[in-house]
């Protein structure tokens, strides 16, 4: 009975035992541990377990049970440290948490500081993390992008073209042309990036620009007032005042602009005409030039609200030209002595409505238009010389024109921007024809001797739709594709209407690798029309040994060009660029010698044609935090034809600009030199000499930077510089040198003033007429 009773006790205990058995077979015991040999106390521990939503807390050298392959969550909780925590973490046998620091290995870490970074539309700068440039005015600080270059203390350019500059990615409508000084009112640190882009929107282009600088303040943009007046003294005796005025609020921008330069020469012409090496024409001419010019600028924007802008610009301006020609000598006919003056009074006036439909669309409406009228007075002069000339030719050109433009901008797409648009423009030239006797008293006209109205009477319009694609492949690699067609129609007094449609296209393809390099590959096709200055033959060019005509019979010209251009910018920028290009049937100016009135006629025709090899090389670097120095080259191989006329000519064309800034301290101000040396241009005719320009100048501030003074020292090496051209024809060799003043000392007074802050604007839009080639 014992014995049975002891044998159910005892299978009941091991049904009991196998229980227990079996639950600790599905459970895991973990602990914590802290390591002894660390000098940190963690017994403040608080450890937080979390298993199929139950939660446990315990401390270190605790013993808590887990389930058996199943995700708990463990979390530490410190008031002196942070101690990450483990997530999802499963154990499947007992189990200990030892809790220490990690000993971390010394790292040296190098850094790569990029102030100026490549992007696929040009390049990004950031003024507020400049080291060097942060306390510094913006406009100073901006000689760290490249292709800009600083021409005294207070104005930098860009040696690229004309530069369109905005806040946040909107343009100021009221500022003309103001810039320089806003600029220099701004300091660094307050700008936390700069955009600089080289691939610009079509309308942007359309209105002459060629890169945006888009400056960003982390704030809606600027308001306040700048002023500034200066006034510039030199040893030609002239004195040129200017004075500028901006005022910025929250919804409008105005400003002004006044300016007044004149210049004094007195130059030598002498020519010589050659027949197979034989002397049959020479004179040598003195030459007294007067120079003045008055401009006057006021643009005005307003901002309706955030999706409407207007903008309304105006300028004025009065030119006039004056040139005594006195003969010393010439063979183997007298040449008559004149006086050539020229008056040139006009004036431009922009519209523009912008229309953002929303964050990624813009609409825009532009319209300008120009009206000018020109003066010019041939005045022949007795042989002897009197106080009175003996007959006027007077001519009287009145050009004006009209342009409108509409343009839609999408860039709601992450990876490419659609846009296009209509440009419209009518343009109308008439020029007349007086002669006059002249009062012996007064000198003034006396009686007309003849006469001719409307003698060119010129009429264009056109009409040109364009697109422009700009798709991202890729973060780094980027395509543009600008297509336009032109219809173009012109008629003259003298022949029937002609018509002629324009096309146009132009690709280009950029990639960007690594240590901030990009190449870029292009490759265009494009129509130029003749500008008026082949209709009129630049008149004021006119001198006793050579006469302009113009033409009305003239067509646009065409020519292809591609290239690629390889950039690095890391401490120092370098650019290199290699291209070429091929012109035909292009408007040109052609010499030939009147035999008979012993004087050298010039005349366009659509003869030229060429093709041309280029490279250039551009650096730039900031040597020791105060020098800053820039170098331009280029070198290129021309071929130049004229087909109607059957001459040629080639040769080599370089050209270098050196420039240099360099700030002493506040104390002693700042010193540079920037110069232009050109070599001989190469014409269809013969070869004439390049630009030859260099200044050094020193700018010292005063009275906190209200009072700029500089000492400009222009071309300072040389009293008088002799320029040279020869034109070849046949057997006749015409040769001309032309002697000019050549050094001139400038000092500069300023006074500046601002209170710029930071506020809203309102943005313009402009238009040009689009594909003209310009005969200067």
């Amino acid at each position: 009975m014992k014995i049975k009773l002891f044998s159910i006790l005892f299978f009941i205990f091991c049904l009991f035992n196998k229980s227990i058995l079996y639950a600790q077979s599905n459970k895991c015991k973990i602990r914590f541990k802290t390591d002894t040999s660390s000098i940190f106390k963690l017994k403040t521990i608080v450890i937080s377990l979390t298993q199929n939503g139950h939660l446990t807390k315990c401390r270190p050298d605790d013993m808590v049970l887990v389930d058996k392959g199943v995700n708990f969550a463990i979390e530490f909780e410190s008031p002196e440290f942070i101690i990450p925590g483990i997530k999802n973490i499963k154990v499947y046998t007992d189990t200990l948490f030892i809790i220490a620091p990690k000993n971390m290995e010394p790292v040296i870490i190098n850094s790569k500081k990029r102030v100026v970074q490549q992007t696929l539309k040009g390049f990004e700068y950031s003024p507020a993390n400049d080291s060097i440039f942060k306390n510094q005015s913006l406009l100073l600080s901006m000689q760290r992008l490249p292709f800009r270059i600083l021409q005294e203390e207070d104005e930098i350019k860009y040696i690229g073209g004309r530069v369109l500059y905005k806040i946040n990615g909107r343009e100021k409508k009221g500022i003309t042309g103001n810039w320089n000084s806003i600029l220099r009112a701004i300091k660094a640190k307050d700008i936390y990036k700069v955009e600089m882009q080289t691939e610009v929107p079509a309308y942007i282009k359309n209105q002459g620009y060629d890169v945006i600088i888009n400056i960003l303040t982390l704030d809606a943009n600027l308001y306040g007032k700048t002023f500034s007046a200066a006034v510039i003294f030199n040893t030609r005796n002239t004195i040129m005042p200017s004075l500028s005025f901006t005022q910025q609020h929250k919804k409008a921008d105005f400003s002004l602009n006044i300016s007044s330069n004149n210049d004094v020469q007195s130059t030598s012409l002498q020519s010589k005409v050659l027949e197979d090496d034989h002397l049959i024409y020479e004179s040598k001419i003195s030459t007294k030039y007067k120079y003045y010019a008055y401009t006057a600028n006021l643009g005005y924007g307003l901002r309706i609200d955030s999706a409407h802008d207007i903008g309304i610009s105006v300028s004025l301006h009065r030119y006039e030209n004056n040139q005594n020609f006195i003969t010393d000598y010439s063979y183997p006919a007298p040449v008559i002595n004149q006086r050539n003056i020229l008056y040139n009074l006009g004036g431009t006036i922009n519209v523009s409505y912008i229309h953002r439909k929303n964050k990624f669309i813009t609409k825009s409406l532009s319209a300008n238009g120009n009206i000018e009228s020109q003066d010019f007075n041939n005045r022949f002069s007795f042989m002897q010389p009197k106080n009175t000339d003996s007959i006027n030719h007077q001519s009287q050109t009145r050009p004006s024109y009209w342009i409108l433009e509409y343009n839609y901008l999408d860039t709601k797409n992450e990876t490419y921007n659609i846009e296009y648009g209509i440009q419209a423009y009518k343009k109308d030239f008439s020029q007349s024809y007086y002669h006059y006797s002249i009062n012996n008293i007064t000198n003034e006209n006396l009686n007309i001797l003849y006469s001719k109205e409307d003698s060119l009477l010129l009429n264009q319009y056109a009409v040109r739709p364009y697109f422009k694609y700009d798709k991202d492949f890729s973060p780094k690699k980027n395509f543009i594709l600008n297509v336009n067609t032109e219809y173009y129609s012109i008629k003259n007094k003298n022949s029937e209407r002609k018509y002629y449609l324009l096309p146009g296209i132009n690709i280009s393809y950029k990639t960007l690798y690594k240590n901030n390099t990009s190449l870029k590959y292009s490759l265009g096709f494009s129509f130029s029309k003749p500008s008026e200055d082949y209709f009129t033959g630049i008149l004021y060019y006119n001198n006793p040994t050579e006469t302009r005509h113009g033409a009305t019979n003239l067509t646009p010209g065409k020519s292809i060009n591609g290239g690629v251009e390889y950039t690095i910018v890391k401490k120092a920028s370098l650019s290199q660029n290699l291209s070429g290009w091929y012109s035909f049937d292009e408007p040109g100016f052609f010499t030939l010698y009147d035999s008979i009135q012993k004087i050298q006629v010039t005349s366009p025709n659509n003869g030229e044609s060429g093709f041309g090899i280029y490279y250039s090389f551009y650096f730039q670097k900031l040597i020791g935090k105060k020098l800053n120095i820039s170098f331009f080259s280029s070198i290129s191989y021309l071929d130049r034809k004229n087909n109607i006329n059957h001459s040629s000519s080639h040769g080599i064309l370089y050209r270098i600009q050196p420039n240099f800034s360099y700030f002493i301290n506040s104390k002693f101000g700042s010193l540079g030199f920037w110069g232009i040396i050109e070599g001989n241009r190469v014409t269809s005719q013969g070869s004439y000499n390049g630009p030859l320009r260099y200044s050094f100048f020193y700018a010292k501030t005063l009275f906190k930077r209200k009072i700029a003074i500089t000492f400009i020292a222009d071309e300072f090496l040389k009293r008088n510089r002799l320029t040279q051209s020869s034109k070849n024809y046949d057997n006749i060799k015409q040769f001309t040198n032309n002697l000019r003043p050549n050094r001139m000392l400038s000092i500069r007074i300023a006074y500046n003033f601002s209170n710029i802050r930071l506020s809203k604007f309102a943005q313009k839009k402009s238009t040009y007429i689009k594909g003209e080639k310009s005969a200067l």
